[in-house]
C-alpha cells in the first residue's frame, strides 16, 4: 500500500508540475515547503531539482521560441555562482533561517509589484546579475530558487510566453548545474533517485495540464497569478519555516 507521506508527496508533486506547466516556474515553490513536511531539507533539495529538469525540459520544447535567451545567459552566469555558495552554506547553515529571511523579503517585494511599484535597480544590467546570483545561491541551500528570477521579469513586465519560455529556459539549465553541484559533495543518495523516480510522472501529469491552462488565461491575469502565487507561497514558506524554527 502506499503510505500517507508518498501520497502526499505525489499531490505535490503534480501540483507543482501543473504551475510549472502553466508559468514556466513555481515548482520549487509549491513542492518544497509541501516536501518538508515529510522529507529532510537535503532531499527536498535534490527533489526539487531533479523534478524540474525534467518538467523544464517539456516546458522548453514547446516555448523556445519565445524564450528571451540573452536574459537566460544574463541570469545564468552569476547563478553558476550562486550555486556553489548555495552548496556550502547547505552544508553548514540551518536552510529554515534563509527560508524564513527569504520569505519575509519576497513577501514584501511581490506586494510592491502588485501595486505596481517597480523593484529599484529592476530594468538596469545589475538587475539580472543579482537575480541571478540570489536564484542560484537559494537553488542549492534551500529548494527555492524561482522568487529572485519572477520578480524581476515581472518587474520588467515580460509578456506570458516571454515569461514562460525565459523563465522554464532558465530553470532547466540551472537545475542541472545545480544537481551536478549536489552529486559532487556526496549529497545525492540512492533513496533520494528512486524517490524523484516516483514522483516525476505526477510532476509531469502536472506539467500537461498547465500547458492546457496556458491558452485560456489573459496577460493580466497571468501577471496577477504569478505575484499572487509567489506571495502566498514565500508567505507559506516563511510560515513553516518559523513554526519548525520554534518547535
Amino acid at each position: 500500500m502506499i503510505g500517507w507521506e508518498l501520497l502526499f508527496a505525489l499531490l505535490a508533486a503534480f501540483a507543482a508540475g501543473t504551475i510549472s506547466g502553466l508559468t514556466g516556474f513555481g515548482l520549487g515553490l509549491v513542492s518544497v515547503p509541501l516536501f518538508l513536511f515529510v522529507y529532510t531539507p537535503q532531499t527536498v533539495v535534490f527533489l526539487a531539482g531533479a523534478i524540474s529538469v525534467a518538467v523544464n525540459t517539456s516546458v522548453v520544447r514547446d516555448s523556445y521560441r519565445e524564450a528571451d535567451r540573452r536574459m537566460t545567459v544574463a541570469l545564468l552566469v552569476p547563478s553558476c555562482v550562486g550555486i556553489v555558495a548555495g552548496v556550502e552554506i547547505l552544508r553548514v547553515v540551518d536552510p529554515l533561517y534563509l527560508r524564513l529571511v527569504v520569505g519575509v523579503l519576497v513577501v514584501i517585494s511581490a506586494g510592491l509589484l502588485l501595486k505596481s511599484i517597480h523593484l529599484p535597480g529592476a530594468a538596469t544590467r545589475l538587475g539580472p546579475v543579482v537575480s541571478g546570483f540570489s536564484s542560484g545561491l537559494l537553488s542549492t541551500a534551500t529548494g527555492l530558487a524561482a522568487p529572485p528570477i519572477v520578480l524581476l521579469l515581472a518587474s520588467r513586465e515580460y509578456a506570458k510566453r516571454a515569461f514562460r519560455g525565459t523563465s522554464a529556459l532558465y530553470f532547466l539549465l540551472m537545475s542541472i548545474i545545480g544537481l551536478a553541484a549536489l552529486a559532487l559533495r556526496g549529497l545525492v543518495t540512492v533513496e533520494d533517485l528512486l524517490l524523484g523516480a516516483i514522483l516525476l510522472p505526477a510532476a509531469m501529469a502536472g506539467k500537461y495540464l498547465g500547458t492546457r491552462l496556458l491558452e485560456r488565461i489573459s496577460e493580466h491575469a497571468f501577471r496577477l497569478l504569478t505575484l499572487v502565487f509567489t506571495l502566498v507561497t514565500a508567505a507559506l514558506g516563511a510560515a513553516t519555516a518559523a513554526y519548525a524554527l520554534l518547535l
